[in-house]
């Protein structure tokens, strides 16, 4: 707390919070928590002193293990985000001080899991440059004399939140600590107050009606009490559902990210400047799983329901955050682009004329001209949930998708010029060979288009499959591994309170683990030879070239003309046999041309479902400002009704 003079002679507290982010967020990017409630606490006139603490773990780590830059960049991605599932970057803060027994057993769980000797010794250094982070974080802290801490913790961040935490009360800190953010939804948060006793509440849920609940209490001088999504130590009973949001629109401020790139400079870290895109927040929720849940999601724990902010709002915070900033890419945080967005949002963005880039995650059962209509807008990459290239698989996730739609969609990314990053799950239940043997043959087809990542299926609290297993024939055996290192005093119970990730047995085709190692192996080919493929068109007045490209497949140039052409043409996009037929391609020709679509099947120019058929090549030239194909596929026309034409008298 500070005092300030009044005009009047009078004497003013001024109240002050700081909000923190630590590692291992990207520090490409500053926090949008951090950003989002600055500006909530500014409205409720507090000073907000922002930090970005994980900038200045990375400035510090590179500076204390001599790595250079290129080097660094990797090390800190290794336990990020490819080592996270282990619980790496929570281990090296709560363990920093552990004995050799307790890091000998925590690297023979690494070893049995394939993690090498180098990165081993990787994460034992790292341990003494997490100390000095932690003393010298909380040093700053105790300096601005806040009367709030607010720590923001994700995915690996509990390590290094807990610690600081922990050494402030040691310091002397009588203010209030309070967290939020994904690690303390529902059963999480609660573990994290019944186990760390310097931590006053959590927000269990969207924290922004909850956060001012918080500084109006402190402010008043009195005790902390639960509020909503506020649970203080006094009372941790079940959030009450809602956050005080409009049920139809989302309705929080604009991120104030000020602060960041004088903390980014101040850590020496100028040269990632070019390279940092700023997270921005259009909706929360998502509307594909308030009908159907994927099975294996857990995002939006407490707030699956969809709110998204009003469409005119979106281009106004895109072109006052590249103002303020100077900044010209931008990273969606939510979950799932609001399809309405495509006819109102979106073409108000392009009208900005800049030349921006914003990623979104979507789903994939989008037009080639929504595809379009997003490219033009700027957004030039995105995460489709694909999962699979199986229609059966699609189905036993519930994803509401088939095999020809996400076709369809990454064929529309290339012909538009949009990255399209997505993965493919194995490992679920019901899984079964037919399943992964469709990908498999599918795959060597697709080789021209971005290739994806394989993920092995994770169990994660809030998914239909840990909230109700037994409905899948799985049981759920215990949380992952790295749980226990990095909460070695906590007790079982509470461990499994405090666990995303969760281990399960199930019964499983004996063929399939066969069969997805040929998979991943042949995405691994597709990864690597990735670069050199190709698989394009060029369309002429009365013709259409061909050149192939792909890894495995005859390298050739093809020119078709005549009743060929025609059909490739009408193959773009993709189509219906019905509609082909009721555009000229009836009675006899129709089965020549049948003949000649399952001739380019077998040469893989296509792909065929049932009766849908899509060209699988795309343009020599992408572009954004090409006419699409006509959105919706139409029905076979009817036979029209003739009229008799009669003079008049």
């Amino acid at each position: 707390m500070h005092y300030v003079s009044g005009g009047d002679g009078s004497v003013l507290k001024v109240r002050n919070v700081s909000l923190v982010s630590m590692p291992w967020n990207s520090v490409m990017r500053p926090s949008i928590q951090v950003g989002t409630l600055r500006s909530v606490a500014e409205a409720e006139g507090w000073q907000v002193e922002s930090h970005y603490a994980y900038l200045d773990f990375y400035a510090l780590g590179q500076q204390m293990l001599g790595f250079d830059h290129a080097d660094w960049a990797d090390a800190y991605e290794l336990v990020s985000e490819k080592l996270y599932h282990l619980s790496v970057g929570d281990w090296i803060y709560s363990l920093r001080h552990g004995e050799s027994g307790e890091r000998k057993d925590y690297f023979d769980l690494l070893r049995s899991k394939r993690v090498d000797e180098a990165t081993i010794s990787l994460i034992d250094a790292l341990r003494e440059v997490a100390d000095r982070h932690v003393e010298e974080t909380t040093a700053s802290l105790l300096e601005a004399a806040p009367d709030v801490v607010g720590f923001t913790t994700m995915f690996s961040q509990n390590g290094a939140t807990l610690a600081v935490a922990d050494r402030l009360r040691a310091g002397g800190f009588k203010g209030a600590i309070v967290l939020g953010g994904s690690n303390c939804e529902g059963p999480m948060g609660r573990a994290l107050l019944a186990n760390f006793p310097a931590v006053d509440a959590i927000v269990d849920g969207p924290g922004e009606e909850a956060f001012v609940a918080l500084l109006r209490q402190v402010a008043g001088e009195g005790p902390l009490g639960s509020a909503g999504r506020l649970i203080t130590r006094r009372d941790s009973a079940p959030a009450q559902q809602g956050d005080g949001l409009s049920a139809d629109l989302l309705s929080v401020p604009m991120p104030n990210y000020d602060g960041f790139f004088e903390q980014l400079r101040a850590a020496g870290l100028q040269r990632l400047e070019a390279d940092i895109s700023l997270p921005v927040e259009f909706s929360r929720g998502c509307w594909w799983g308030a009908k159907t849940h994927c099975t294996f999601c857990g995002l939006n724990g407490a707030t699956l329901g969809y709110r998204s902010k009003h469409p005119d709002s979106v281009a106004g915070e895109l072109s006052h955050l590249m103002d303020r900033y100077g900044v010209l890419d931008f990273f969606a945080v939510d979950n799932i682009l609001d399809l309405k967005y495509l006819e109102t949002a979106l073409p108000q963005v392009e009208e900005l004329r800049t030349d921006h880039s914003l990623f979104f995650e979507v789903k994939a059962n989008m037009e080639w001209a929504d595809i379009r209509g997003m490219r033009r807008a700027g957004v030039r990459s995105v995460q489709p949930g694909i999962e699979s290239l199986s229609t059966e698989g699609l189905r036993v996730l519930k994803k509401g998708a088939t095999a020809y739609q996400n076709v369809r969609f990454l064929l529309g990314c290339a012909e538009y010029g949009v990255r399209a990053d997505w993965n493919i799950l194995t490992g679920y239940p019901k899984e079964t060979p037919e399943s992964i043997l469709a990908q498999l043959d599918l795959v060597a087809s697709l080789s021209h288009l971005t290739p994806p990542h394989i993920t092995l299926i994770r169990f994660d609290r809030f998914s239909p499959y840990v909230e109700s297993p037994e409905s899948f024939g799985l049981e759920l055996s215990s949380p992952f591994p790295g749980y226990r290192y990095a909460y070695p005093d906590m007790p079982a119970e509470d461990l499994w309170n405090i666990a995303y990730h969760f281990e399960g047995d199930f019964t499983d085709d004996s063929r399939n683990a066969e069969v997805r190692r040929r998979l991943a192996a042949r995405v691994r080919l597709w990864r690597t030879h990735h670069e050199a493929a190709g698989f394009t068109y060029r369309l002429g007045f009365a013709s259409v070239v061909l050149s192939d490209r792909r890894p495995g497949l005859p390298r050739q140039e093809t020119t078709l003309r005549g009743d060929e052409a025609q059909l490739f043409r009408a193959v773009i996009g993709g189509t219906r046999f019905r509609d082909l037929q009721a555009r000229g391609w009836d009675g006899p020709r129709w089965e020549s041309a049948l003949g000649t679509l399952r001739s380019w099947q077998r040469r893989r120019w296509v792909y065929v479902e049932g009766t849908k058929v899509i060209a699988l090549a795309v343009r020599h030239q992408p572009s954004a400002y090409r006419s699409p194909p006509a959105k919706g596929t139409p029905r076979r026309a009817r036979t029209p009704v003739p009229l008799t034409l009669t003079s008049r008298d």
